[in-house]
């Protein structure tokens, strides 16, 4: 299983599910995408803040993707049978990487807790989808119950990466329709539900943003600094049952690829 870590780099959430894998008998591979795209930043709350989505998820899928195409020319690997999870803006670069994999390698991709704005959403996928989301995600959320899969964003906070499918960023960015409202998460699987591509949700009860980030945290987040600084809805975590679900599910569905 390949892990694409999420803005704040490879935390607590991306450790327990390296922890959980391996003791299923599943190996992983954790990485740095920001120093391994020279980007030395220290102060997780400062990054978190002063850097884009869009940016954060294009060292993060320039980085994974690096990653995939080594792990096909590992002679110690079973390449048939590989997985990528991604969390947050690493579930954004999961569900890209859905559209260039090779499906004779990748059986499966799991996107979790995905938000809107980034490097878009691709137009088609190659491979399995799981889009994640815990119920109670409001991360980055302006009100209580702005959940992260409804969420839409305007389209200029989008930016393509390089090496990505052609997708919503393509229509929806900076430089295209600047002022029109993007799609959320939810509307972007559905649409490629009705048209027959292989998506699939996987909504949990008494969990937040990140089912393996600990116990169920209720804290806000403060973007910016001085007088134009916000005040966000940050939930994170989960309960133990739901965190245990979700592995369960995971093993299930990986399980189930085997040929």
């Amino acid at each position: 299983m390949i892990i694409a870590h999420g803005g704040n780099g490879p935390g607590s959430a991306e450790q327990e599910m390296v922890r959980r894998m391996n003791a299923r008998g599943v190996a992983t591979l954790l990485f740095d995408a920001y120093e391994m795209n020279g980007f030395q930043y220290r102060g997780t709350s400062l990054f978190l803040t002063g850097a884009t989505n869009e940016s954060r998820q294009r060292m993060i899928f320039k980085a994974t993707l690096g990653a995939y195409h080594w792990i096909r020319e590992n002679a110690r690997i079973d390449t048939s049978r590989l997985y990528i999870h991604g969390l947050s803006n690493g579930g954004s670069v999961a569900l890209n990487m859905a559209a260039v994999v090779d499906p004779a390698h990748v059986r499966m991709v799991f996107s979790e807790g995905a938000p809107s704005a980034g490097i878009g959403m691709p137009d088609q996928i190659r491979v399995p989808l799981k889009m994640v989301f815990g119920k109670m995600d409001n991360y980055g959320g302006r009100t209580v119950d702005d959940w992260m899969h409804l969420r839409t964003d305007p389209c200029v906070v989008n930016q393509p990466a390089k090496g990505a499918a052609v997708g919503t960023a393509q229509r929806c960015s900076l430089r295209v329709n600047p002022a029109a409202q993007g799609l959320s998460p939810h509307q972007w699987a559905e649409q490629l539900q009705a048209q027959g591509q292989p998506v699939e949700f996987w909504f949990y009860d008494e969990a937040a943003h990140g089912l393996l980030a600990g116990a169920i945290d209720r804290g806000m987040r403060t973007y910016g600094s001085g007088p134009t600084a916000s005040q966000r809805f940050g939930w994170i975590g989960a309960t133990s049952n739901a965190a245990n679900r979700f592995v369960a599910d995971l093993m299930k569905s990986i399980k189930s690829s085997y040929p």
